[in-house]
Formats: structure tokens, C-alpha cells, sequence
């Protein structure tokens, strides 16, 4: 018997790591970020750029992308930090020092090793990209971003969901950043059809698959590259599974899914775990008032040993979860404030 070729003959160029040689519909973003950086290339500070907008977006591939393309057209050097990783401010001066090779910067103590990185980098233009700045805590952030903004010609560019972390900073920070604002908007589906033409062609094989199912999911993607992406990947191998030639419309379906659940599941292990047992208390329930769900929620932590946020707090992670669209809420059909929450589908 033989075995059937597979359906997905280059994995990577479907992975997370993959940066294509094009990029369609963010030529606005690339362009603006591009003259952030512009003046690191005549040996000047660059603009600091906090780049927003929800998960697959693409505000980390056009941050890596225009870094990459920096380096190697006008060889100015720079540093990708994952604030996920490295969430604190030592953290992220340690991953610099090390990422630099700085001799004699190993001593644990964080004055000493921005004063090494200041004097090894001198007037030297660079770039560092700090994405998921909004993962370390705020004193954590404040002081990475306070100390890092000034230094040199040294050019930031924070990479986040949203522009509130950005305004819910000191002042003082803020101002001292002072960053340009570049938004990203959903994709649309003839860019997101792009794209997945664009990996299509050096991640399956010729044959497998056709244009009416590339837009079929970017139709189901509604926007989110990540999402779409990731359902090409496993639709391609759920054909390859099944012994299929060609990529068909229940595999798309079923792999919508899977893909679907991804992005949840990347999205919730990006927050504390007390969102995540908001979340889950929301899931269980199906549907639950804003009262409620707190009472459920102290029991929980009270059945955990966890020392429960404070009411204000349970109120912004409310709002952190309904940002991401993992949750979706209807105002109560009772007097008062109050709010229904349920699971995103």
C-alpha cells in the first residue's frame, strides 16, 4: 500500500516563530513604527512606540519584523524581551545583560547592571521590545519602563492588548516615556486570505488545498490571525490523519475548534490565577449576576487558601476578562448596577 503524502510538508512556516518576507494590510503600522525608529539610524534616540490592539492582531510580528529589518538595513542593534517571561524589572535587566554578553554584569543587584548596560551601550543607538508589558506588575512595570526609556539613545517599544495599562501608569512615567500610539485593528478577511495564501503555499502541500477553504477560515477567524493560522495547521493535519488529499470543510470545522480552545487557553495562561478562577466560576455557572459570582468567588478562594483580591480589583480582572472576549456580559434586568456574566462562545 502506499502512504499517502502529507498534508502539511513545513510546520514551522505555520508556527508562532514564522516571520513572513510580507505583511498584508499593516503597511500603515509598519510605516509608523519604522519612523519611531528612524532616527536610531542617524545615531539619534529613537521614538518610543507602545503598540495595542487585541490578540492576533499582529502586534508582535510587525514589532520582531521591523526589528529584523532595522538590523539589517541599517545595522542598529536590538533586544526582544517577553514581559510574560520576564516579569519583573531585574528580570528583564538581566536578560539584557545577558542577551549583550556584558562582562562582569552578573551581580544580583539591578543598579549595578543598568549601570553596566549603560556603559557598554554609550551613545550606541538600540532597540528593545518589551512585549506583554502589561503582564509585570505595575511597580514592576513603572520601574522597568522609568529607567529604560532614558537611557541613551536606547528605544522602546512596548507591545500590549490595550492602551488602558498605558493610561493607568503615574503620570510622572507617562510623560517620561512618552510614547507614540500605533494601533491594530482586527484583520479583514481578504488580509487574513492573504496571509493564509501566503503559508499555504510553503507549508502544505500543492494540491491539498484550495482558495474557497482558505476563505472559509478567514470568514470563521473574524479578524484573529492567530485563530486563523492555527486552524490551517490543524485542519491540514486532521486531513493528513485521515488519510485525505485535500483539506475539506470539516476539517476546517473541526479544527476551528481546536483552534478556538488554543487561543482561550493562550490567552487565560497569560493572567493571574485569579482570573482564571473568575473565569472558571463563570464557566461552570453558564450564567451568573455580578453578586454572585463575587460570593462564589471568596467561597472558592476561602476552599483554596488563597487570599482573595479586593472588590475593586475583582472589578477590573472582570473587565481585563470581557477585554479579551473571553467573557461577555448583559446589564441584570434588576435595579441597580448589576451584570450577567457568561463565557464567550
Amino acid at each position: 500500500m502506499i502512504e499517502e503524502a502529507p498534508v502539511v510538508t513545513n510546520p514551522d512556516i505555520l508556527g508562532e516563530m514564522y516571520i513572513p518576507p510580507d505583511i498584508p494590510g499593516r503597511e500603515a503600522q509598519i510605516n509608523e513604527l519604522v519612523a519611531c525608529l528612524k532616527p536610531a539610524m542617524k545615531n539619534k534616540k529613537p521614538i518610543h512606540a507602545w503598540l495595542f490592539g487585541m490578540p492576533g492582531t499582529g502586534k508582535t510580528l510587525i514589532a520582531k519584523y521591523v526589528l529584523r529589518k532595522i538590523e539589517r538595513e541599517a545595522y542598529v542593534s536590538g533586544v526582544y524581551i517577553n514581559c510574560w517571561e520576564q516579569n519583573s524589572y531585574y528580570s528583564v535587566l538581566d536578560k539584557l545583560v545577558r542577551e549583550l554578553r556584558i562582562l562582569g554584569a552578573e551581580k544580583l543587584n539591578t543598579s549595578y547592571k543598568l549601570e553596566r548596560l549603560e556603559m557598554f551601550l554609550g551613545k550606541k543607538p538600540f532597540v528593545i521590545v518589551l512585549d506583554e508589558i502589561d503582564q509585570p506588575k505595575a511597580k514592576e512595570r513603572e520601574d522597568i519602563l522609568y529607567n529604560l526609556c532614558e537611557l541613551g539613545n536606547v528605544g522602546l517599544v512596548c507591545v500590549c492588548n490595550s492602551r488602558s495599562v498605558l493610561y493607568s501608569m503615574d503620570e510622572r512615567i507617562r510623560s517620561r516615556l512618552n510614547a507614540r500610539q500605533i494601533e491594530f485593528n482586527p484583520y479583514t478577511e481578504d488580509d487574513l486570505l492573504f496571509i493564509l495564501k501566503q503559508r499555504a503555499e510553503f507549508a502544505l502541500r500543492p494540491g491539498s488545498w484550495s482558495e474557497k477553504i482558505l476563505s472559509e477560515i478567514a470568514r470563521l477567524a473574524e479578524g484573529d490571525a492567530r485563530v486563523a493560522i492555527h486552524n490551517l495547521k490543524d485542519a491540514g493535519y486532521l486531513a493528513e490523519n485521515e488519510g485525505s488529499s485535500r483539506i475539506r470543510e470539516k476539517h476546517v470545522n473541526e479544527g476551528f475548534s481546536s483552534a478556538k480552545d488554543i487561543k482561550k487557553t493562550y490567552l487565560l495562561n497569560k493572567l493571574t490565577t485569579h482570573h482564571r478562577l473568575l473565569y472558571d466560576i463563570v464557566r461552570e455557572k453558564g450564567s451568573i449576576h455580578s453578586g454572585q459570582l463575587w460570593k462564589a468567588y471568596l467561597e472558592r478562594c476561602s476552599s483554596l487558601g488563597k487570599q482573595p483580591i479586593a472588590l475593586r480589583t475583582f472589578s477590573e480582572y472582570m473587565n481585563k476578562l470581557i477585554e479579551l472576549d473571553l467573557v461577555q456580559w448583559d446589564r441584570a434586568l434588576v435595579r441597580g448596577k448589576v451584570r450577567v456574566f457568561r463565557v464567550s462562545s
